[in-house]
């Protein structure tokens, strides 16, 4: 296969992975490349499978929540398919293309509203396809009333990035924290991606002070329960308690007496891998049988861990 360079790329490794378990796998997806589920009262699920956002029909119009790029216009579809109303206000969770790629989609110019640290993100971003907020806040908290319904919107601080919000449906007990973690399955890519593991670890207990039967995690397609925040709590205590007893088994000089002295970047790498590698066979295997994709994401997650064991 060629690509734009003229130069030929090969795709050699075969990765094998354990297969998921049943309940890690979710519903099948229809042949429309979208599942909407009512969570009661006006407010809906959507999912593609690989990303997941809800809206709610007011009154006086719908509210959503993102634009997930790999819904696309088929979240037009879904919205239609349970309302005429128009879309008038579209809530930012945070800046990231992946659940904002899609927002220019949205017809006759919806309110856009986040917190204004998103909304500085996106200046920077200056992508025609994530519009600039028409409205922000800058504190903790902001309340949003469309057609008599209310969602509420808090910043608790930067568990995945600077502006992430819950997004809390009250009256329907509802709670949507985007890339949070993930639903019947293990964290991906160092715990989401996260810049700081202890604010990650409070924002799971943010996440239970809520009021809410059902949690909107933004990836996969399933929604959650309260215990499925519990379990994530578990598994990422689990990662921690393995991450110390690693750092405390592996020796520095004994990891790195065969890379050269001078080479003090190789050392580094060659310690911390030495760390995660053995974090990562001490953790439990149960959780195989506990999370999907635990053996995909085990080294991503125990790596971000053990740095944040090394740093804060």
């Amino acid at each position: 296969m060629g690509n734009s360079s003229g130069a030929e790329v090969h795709f050699t490794q075969k990765a094998s992975f354990a297969p998921l378990p049943d309940f890690a796998i979710g519903p099948d997806i229809p042949s429309s490349g979208y599942l909407t589920t009512d969570l009661g009262g006006g407010l809906y699920g959507v999912t593609s499978g690989l990303v997941n956002t809800m809206f709610l029909v007011t009154k006086r119009g719908v509210v959503v929540l993102d634009a997930p790029r790999d819904l696309g216009d088929r979240f037009l579809a879904a919205i239609g398919e349970v309302t005429t109303q128009p879309v008038t206000h579209l809530v930012y969770s945070h800046a990231h293309a992946d659940h904002t790629g899609s927002a220019d989609l949205f017809p006759g110019s919806p309110t856009v509203v986040a917190h204004e640290l998103t909304g500085n993100l996106l200046k920077m971003a200056n992508d025609p396809h994530r519009p600039l907020p028409t409205e922000t806040f800058s504190g903790r908290h902001h309340t949003l009333n469309v057609g008599g319904e209310r969602l509420e919107l808090e910043y608790p601080g930067d568990f995945h990035q600077p502006g992430n919000l819950f997004v809390h449906a009250p009256d329907h007990r509802v709670l949507a924290v985007i890339d949070s973690f993930t639903v019947k399955s293990a964290p991906f890519f160092r715990l989401l991606f996260t810049a700081h593991v202890p604010t990650y670890v409070a924002s799971l207990n943010w996440i239970l002070d809520y009021p809410f039967d059902t949690i909107v995690t933004g990836h996969m397609s399933q929604f959650g329960k309260p215990e499925d925040v519990e379990i994530t709590k578990q598994y990422v205590a689990d990662l921690h308690s393995s991450g110390q007893k690693a750092l405390k088994m592996v020796d520095y000089n004994d990891a790195v007496r065969h890379v050269p002295a001078e080479n003090r970047q190789a050392r580094l790498k060659v310690y911390v891998d030495t760390v995660v590698d053995t974090a990562a066979d001490i953790m439990p295997k149960s959780w195989a049988d506990r999370l999907g994709g635990f053996d995909i994401f085990l080294k991503d997650n125990v790596n971000v861990v053990v740095w944040s064991l090394l740093n804060d």
